[in-house]
């Protein structure tokens, strides 16, 4: 029986000291929306704080007795334990007397998902490790890596895909199509495609040996790993009727994603562009402060972006500059446009009347906040509520098109930009306007 307690309290504190050490806010998302942090809410605790306290309070189960303390922002919190005794006595009832085996880190997991299940939110969720790490990489727009997409072909073989500009992958000289059959001593042959990527970001050696296959010859390459820019913004150039069109396409409010917005602009302008289009179709949103930041590019000072509304009341968030875009500008979307997306549609068309070409955006009016556990799994969970300039709320029913274009059967069959017939709405619209 001694034995046993051991056992469990060495376990607590090697979990505990884990919690504490990793545990951490992330900046928040969008598939969504970042909140924003407001000074007044330092001393107070939300959900995830909770959680927090419950998963160190769970595993300190020989303090049932007596209070729980929390630090936050060098400031003690006090918390009684009659709000989470019993909670913490059915965890330790479970773990010690159930018939079968039980993993008490996934019970926990469970506990987690639990809290987040019951908010009966579509927007607040529970992301697992893997599909964690993916969700933040692309928020973050950078990871630590080869900067190679690999993917299978039919015969399910480990093939390059595409090879990122300025990437450890490019200065070695891979190439696409490139079959990669081994990495350092693991035959590729014997591993998943998602643990072959893992491997390669995450293997402990600073240089990796890549064995790979071209035109039947087996090359060795060798690389370290280094940052990764994730491009989220491109653009081009359309001429028509003796004009120049500039067309940028966001695919994600990541957190580089206004540096390349403002670098691709500034290129386009070298080119002499007379208009703008912005394509945020199947953008799913993002960081709220990307979306805001790009917005200000278009707007003037003092402007409303967007409104923000909590249990408080509404907070107006309001361009901060003078815009530096000067020419006429009209948006694509689509019912794939969302939340951060949504956001920079709103702001441009209530404060510009920009026209909006497309179809009917996807309505995702609320903001979530993330936190990461200690597991490398992420929670996220709504906060508060956006308005577009003018304080309406388009969750549940989108932003009209101010001009409705329905992409027709040829487009989906051949997506080039001559059967995109938002696309060349858009064209019509800006070269007729000249």
């Amino acid at each position: 029986m001694d034995e046993k307690k051991n056992n469990k309290q060495e376990k607590t504190k090697r979990i505990t000291k884990k919690v504490n050490e990793d545990i951490k806010e992330i900046k928040i998302l969008d598939e969504d929306i970042k909140t924003t942090d407001k000074e007044d809410k330092k001393n107070k605790f939300n959900t995830v704080e909770v959680i927090a306290i419950m998963i160190i309070t769970t595993l300190f189960g020989g303090f049932i007795g007596s209070a729980v303390t929390f630090f936050k922002d060098n400031k003690t919190v006090g918390v009684g334990n009659k709000d989470l005794q019993e909670l913490i006595s059915t965890y330790y009832e479970v773990v010690d007397n159930y018939y079968g085996d039980i993993n008490s880190e996934e019970l926990l997991e469970s506990g987690i998902k639990g809290m987040i299940n019951y908010l009966d939110d579509p927007y607040s969720s529970y992301l697992d490790p893997t599909y964690s790490a993916s969700f933040n990489e692309q928020l973050e727009g950078e990871y630590t890596g080869l900067g190679a997409e690999i993917t299978n072909n039919e015969e399910g073989n480990a093939i390059v895909k595409t090879i990122f500009k300025d990437s450890p992958a490019e200065k070695i000289g891979l190439k696409v199509d490139d079959v990669i059959y081994k990495v350092n001593n693991t035959l590729v042959k014997d591993i998943t495609l998602e643990e072959l990527v893992t491997m390669i970001k995450s293997d402990s050696e600073d240089e990796v040996n890549l064995y790979v296959t071209r035109n039947k010859e087996n090359l060795e390459l060798k690389f370290v790993r280094g940052n990764v820019e994730l491009t989220s913004v491109t653009s081009k150039t359309i001429e028509k009727n003796g004009q120049i069109i500039g067309l940028i396409d966001i695919s994600i409010f990541a957190k580089n994603s206004y540096e390349q917005f403002k670098r691709a602009y500034e290129e386009l302008e070298k080119d002499g562009i007379t208009s703008l289009i912005v394509d945020v179709r199947n953008n799913n949103g993002g960081y709220l402060a990307t979306a805001k930041s790009i917005s200000e590019l278009f707007l003037q000072k003092k402007d409303i972006i967007f409104i923000i509304e909590d249990h408080n009341g509404k907070t107006n968030q309001t361009s901060s500059q003078n815009g530096i875009i000067k020419v006429p500008v009209v948006l694509l979307i689509d019912g794939s446009t969302a939340s951060a997306s949504e956001v920079l549609a709103a702001a441009l068309q209530e404060n510009l009347d920009i026209e909006l070409i497309g179809t009917t955006t996807y309505g995702k009016g609320s903001v979530q906040k993330t936190k990461q556990l200690s597991s490398g799994a992420t929670i996220k969970y709504t906060t508060e509520k956006w308005l577009t300039p003018s304080g309406k709320s388009i969750d549940g029913h989108g932003i009209e098109p101010t001009i409705k274009v329905e992409q027709s059967k040829k487009y989906f069959e051949n997506p080039i930009d001559e059967n995109d017939e938002q696309l060349q709405k858009a064209i019509e619209i800006l070269t007729n306007n000249k």
